[in-house]
């Protein structure tokens, strides 16, 4: 470094300083070339420990057994921290730490070949402007339900579909695919784009969405046309909201998330990379939740029969790249569960028992170590897996009432009482405090313990 070069870091060094800003600079081996005195004190880091000439990998290593990142997988940590200087992506998100305090980060690499990294705790208004997105992702969740509700009966299909699509762009992510299209902004809108994939049915009719058969050509015209109905009404939003990077990309998939990688899709009859990258990500997690889910006109698939079908069309209806991923993810599921189902938790009818099943489901998911270091996919399992709790207490509640059971206030009352404990332990998982899969893993060993296996059983026979 030459001696205007010095003269220039040591300018930009008071600058940063003097304004207290948390900047991290690197050079392209992936060492600090600056440090401000605002990042050493942002994260309680000693000259010693972060210092120019310090490995970045051997500072966050520091931040890790220290505790900054919680209690997830420290390979997986690191290497998540790594990736976007590695593969020279921006990087823009919002990190709840351990003490509650909000961090903002950016990071961007630079023309030389290095990376600068800025980090700002987040005041009041900030937190304002969150509350505010997470009421209107409960608004965007609250429409598209709207839309499923006349469609599904059951609902949870959105979240579920959000769900598989954060885990599946995770995955292409990890395994360096489309490194000029996924970066971390995509990765955090993408699942909540995704929601309103299906918000063009509330313009098809009953008779079409809800018909317990085979649809005819004029049918399915019309079903078909909930495609370019919900771009429509999703453009009309981005026109009012052009910064909207949500928006931008829901009208992608909700147009686009029929296609076929081959072009026999609709509407457009688009082929391969010309189909959004998010609109053929949603087009795989839509199909493996329509085929296992049980729908008017048909019986729900095996997982296992979905997959397959899923691995059959890759290159056909599906991007090849994009079935990798989701096929790899479908397997850490199967491979990862916590609580297995068995026959001696059943309580003698058949869709309580399927309804156990599901949650017991999604407590392993909480409990997968990538989830649990995933914030968004996290979001969407305690969304799912609260919607779901509720939705299978009313279904049971009906249940009693039907049968006479003499005891239902009392199991009303234990109902209530586990609905609010999860309230709580999604409100503490926004608040950032603890682990959260070990919080929901705590609690439904209990509640399996003393709900399924002793209170159901008092209403099985």
């Amino acid at each position: 470094m030459d001696r205007y070069e010095t003269a220039s870091v040591a300018t930009m060094a008071e600058a940063f300083d003097s304004l207290e800003q948390a900047i991290l600079i690197l050079d392209d081996s992936e060492r600090i070339v600056y440090v401000s005195d605002g990042f050493r004190r942002l994260f309680d880091l000693k000259e010693r420990a972060c210092h120019v000439r310090a490995g970045y990998a051997d500072v966050i290593q520091t931040l890790i057994e220290r505790g900054e990142y919680g209690d997830s997988d420290i390979e997986l940590i690191l290497a998540e921290r790594l990736q976007p200087v590695r593969n020279r992506q921006k990087v823009t998100l919002q990190r709840i730490r351990q003490d509650g305090r909000v961090i903002d980060e950016t990071g961007a690499p630079m023309s030389n070949g290095g990376y600068v990294f800025s980090f700002t705790e987040v005041r009041k208004q900030s937190i304002a402007i969150d509350r505010l997105t997470k009421a209107n992702r409960a608004t965007v969740l609250a429409l598209a339900d709207l839309a499923e509700f006349r469609d599904t009966d059951t609902g949870g299909h959105v979240v579920r579909v959000a769900r598989l699509t954060q885990e599946i762009t995770r995955a292409l992510d990890h395994a360096r695919a489309f490194p000029q299209e996924i970066d971390q902004d995509f990765r955090a809108k993408i699942g909540v784009a995704s929601i309103l994939h299906d918000v063009g049915k509330v313009a098809i009719s009953d008779s079409v969405l809800r018909k317990p058969g085979l649809l005819d050509d004029t049918e399915r015209l019309a079903m078909q046309s909930h495609s370019a109905v919900g771009a429509a009404i999703l453009s009309k939003a981005l026109s009012l909201a052009p910064d909207s990077g949500y928006l931008r990309i829901a009208v992608d998939i909700a147009r686009h998330h029929h296609e076929r990688y081959d072009g026999g899709g609709y509407p457009d009859k688009l082929q391969k990379s010309k189909i959004p990258l998010a609109a053929r990500i949603v087009a795989v997690a839509d199909v493996f939740d329509a085929l296992t889910s049980a729908r008017s006109y048909k019986q729900a698939w095996s997982e296992e029969e979905a997959t397959s079908y899923l691995a059959s069309m890759a290159g056909q209806q599906f991007d090849p790249q994009v079935i990798s991923a989701a096929l790899f993810v479908l397997d850490e599921r199967r491979k990862t569960p916590i609580i297995r189902w068995s026959d001696a938790m059943s309580v003698g009818n058949k869709d309580l028992d399927h309804d156990h099943q599901t949650l017991i489901g999604l407590v392993n998911q909480v409990s997968m170590p990538a989830n649990r270091s995933d914030h968004t996919v996290l979001e969407f399992v305690l969304d799912e897996l609260l919607g779901y709790t509720s939705a299978h207490f009313t279904r049971e509640e009906e249940h009693l009432r039907r049968i006479g059971f003499a005891d239902l206030d009392r199991h009303m009352d234990i109902h209530r009482t586990l609905v609010s404990e999860l309230t709580t332990i999604r409100k503490n998982f926004y608040a950032g405090k603890g682990d959260i899969g070990e919080k929901v893993s705590e609690f439904v060993a209990e509640w399996l313990r003393n709900h399924i296996l002793l209170e159901d059983k008092t209403y099985a026979t």
